[in-house]
């Protein structure tokens, strides 16, 4: 049994990471917030990320004082309130984060959008902030429903490519619009060609919204999604869930870290996208009850699955593998 890498002073919660092969480092990156603020909930209206690494997420150098903090959008930017979950990506020329935040001028302050920054390399933690804000439209609820069992969602972005297509993928957890309330998480799904990745990325260029890659009918929220392939070839759809928001007929309302098999990802069709599954069961990986949440699959170790620990905070291996290999998450030829 593995224990949770504590952080020497912050709460530590949601990560994500990049893994340089030739060192055989992970950067983290991770939302932490004051201690205090856990047991009434306002640590995630808090959050600021911070950025570690290891080498096995079983000890974590959390680097200097000011490391908990490194991303700091300017007075006037959207993004004004705490940063949520996101996802990092290496190009030529440096490496993007995606990250989620809100205004809390917009609609009732809940209603998440998503950002991206640049720098040129992982030390100097020297971000540029781009004015990218990218919103939830077309499928995908724009802003908080009246009744609905948990918040607005269009965060935790997961980016990947069909080379093939010469396309850039994004996966968000979601809302679907016009689901019904209660019910209607989705896993989003958003698309850019290679050659307007640059400008997409700066906000100069608009993101194709397609239609969701999971819309169950039976999640009030579907979160961190995430998108692996097993032994046999298939896609895996791995995304949390709380147990409370956990409707589906096969997991017996287990919550935690979940996967559903997609023998495909979709077929073209007159230029429209159609999502092809093989099956809409859900299979619990790692459920509620195991004390993690907001899990990746680690395919640097064997697909072993981490997440945070829900009790205690900070970010725990479980021992267990699930051998899912990564898709192509490779962007070192895109320059931004």
């Amino acid at each position: 049994m593995f224990s949770p890498a504590q952080h020497p002073s912050r709460h530590v919660w949601d990560f994500w990471y990049h893994y340089d092969f030739q060192t055989k480092t992970f950067d983290v990156f991770y939302l932490n917030a004051d201690k205090a603020l856990v047991p009434s909930g306002q640590h995630h209206f808090s959050s600021r990320l911070g950025h570690a690494t290891t080498s096995d997420f079983v000890s974590i150098d959390w680097g200097n004082d000011d490391s908990f903090d490194v991303l700091k959008p300017p007075e006037a930017h959207w993004a004004n309130t705490s940063i949520w979950s996101g996802d990092i990506v290496k190009v030529k020329n440096g490496y993007l984060l995606f990250y989620t935040s809100r205004d809390r001028h917009q609609d009732d302050g809940m209603t998440q959008n998503i950002g991206v920054a640049y720098c040129r390399d992982l030390a100097s933690q020297q971000w540029q902030i781009f004015k990218t804000q990218i919103q939830p439209k077309a499928f995908y609820e724009p802003k908080s429903l009246a009744g609905d069992v948990t918040i607005h969602a269009w965060r935790d972005p997961f980016l990947f490519r069909q080379r093939d297509e010469g396309q850039v993928y994004m996966l968000l957890s979601a809302k679907l619009s016009g689901g019904e309330t209660g019910s209607n998480g989705a896993i989003a799904l958003l698309a850019v060609s290679d050659q307007n990745f640059a400008q997409a990325v700066r906000g100069e260029h608009e993101w194709n919204y397609l239609p969701p890659l999971s819309q169950p009918g039976c999640y009030s929220e579907m979160e961190v999604p995430q998108l692996y392939k097993n032994l046999q070839g298939s896609y895996e759809l791995v995304f949390s869930t709380w147990a409370k928001h956990d409707l589906s007929p096969t997991t017996n309302r287990a919550g935690g870290c979940q996967s559903i098999a997609l023998s495909t990802l979709w077929k073209t069709k007159q230029d429209s996208i159609t999502t092809a599954f093989s099956s809409q069961n859900s299979f619990v990986l790692m459920p509620e009850i195991s004390g993690l949440y907001a899990c990746r699959i680690i395919p640097e170790l064997g697909g072993e699955i981490v997440g945070f620990d829900i009790h205690h905070g900070g970010i725990r291996r479980s021992g267990v593998k699930t051998n899912f290999k990564a898709v192509d998450r490779d962007f070192s030829d895109l320059t931004v």
